[in-house]
């Protein structure tokens, strides 16, 4: 494992979100607790979960970050004083 903190802690959180995507898609798919699905049931809801966490990722490309622009806030403004 790596010694860079900011490293490890990415990790920890990306993992701690792959099993948050995994219980959430158990509720989803069969109506029932992550931990109380069968050997079939959790084999199938792995390899769905990590199918489509893998084309999220894949999507996820420095071209494709780099053509992203802010967006506007969206909403009332407060309104400003101009000075002159």
């Amino acid at each position: 494992m790596s010694e860079n903190f900011h490293d490890n802690l990415l990790r920890a959180v990306a993992a701690e979100m792959h099993l948050l995507n995994r219980m959430t898609a158990a509720r989803e798919m069969f109506a029932k607790s992550y931990f109380s699905l069968g050997v079939a049931e959790k084999a199938t809801l792995d390899q769905t979960v990590m199918s489509m966490v893998a084309g999220t990722y894949q999507s996820f490309t420095p071209e494709a970050l780099a053509n992203r622009h802010a967006q506007e806030p969206v909403g009332f403004r407060v309104p400003t004083e101009k000075s002159s």
